[in-house]
């Protein structure tokens, strides 16, 4: 089963998601968005979260093995949708056929990193899309938890919450 993790800009998502790897000796599939944005410098439009959409589930079928995946077609579901205010039918109809995996849904807990690449510095807009990711997941038919913490607590929190349903055939 696939590992994915998820959430608002500036949770350590992508830290995690190498440590996870690492530890759990899976491979590791990128986020698409962040190599595709920053050839753009940024800048992006409704067709590109397709086009986005595109290469992550392209790159997430890459690997042979389950893998940690530094987030999925769910959050260009949440990105189209806070951002055009819908979604195209082929982004939506991908992201519900995924397949098997668990997410760990990253806390709003670590401090705003600024990127050039990230949208939403304001604590409201955080909290406001953080809730967004959780009704997301709560409307998914696979497990998921949430992750707090910092630095190594964060990772082990994930390990321990990863531990039964990895070994869960």
């Amino acid at each position: 089963m696939d590992v994915v993790l998820t959430g608002v800009e500036s949770t350590g998502k992508s830290t995690l998601a190498e440590a996870l790897a690492a530890t759990l000796g899976r491979p590791l599939v990128a986020e698409a968005a962040r190599s595709y944005l920053a050839q753009r410098g940024g800048r992006y439009d409704e067709a590109d979260l397709l086009a986005l959409g595109r290469r992550q589930w392209a790159w997430a079928r890459w690997p042979k093995a389950p893998a940690v995946l530094d987030t999925d077609l769910w959050t260009l579901v949440l990105w189209a949708e806070e951002r055009y205010g819908r979604v195209a039918p082929w982004l939506e109809d991908a992201a519900a056929a995924q397949g098997a995996r668990v997410y760990l849904l990253c806390a709003p807990d670590l401090p705003w990193a600024p990127d050039p690449l990230r949208e939403h510095p304001a604590e409201a807009d955080r909290q406001r899309l953080h809730a967004r990711y959780r009704a997301c997941l709560q409307g998914q038919r696979w497990p998921w938890v949430e992750i707090g913490g910092t630095g190594a607590a964060r990772l082990q929190h994930a390990l321990t919450a990863l531990s039964p349903m990895l070994t869960q055939p």
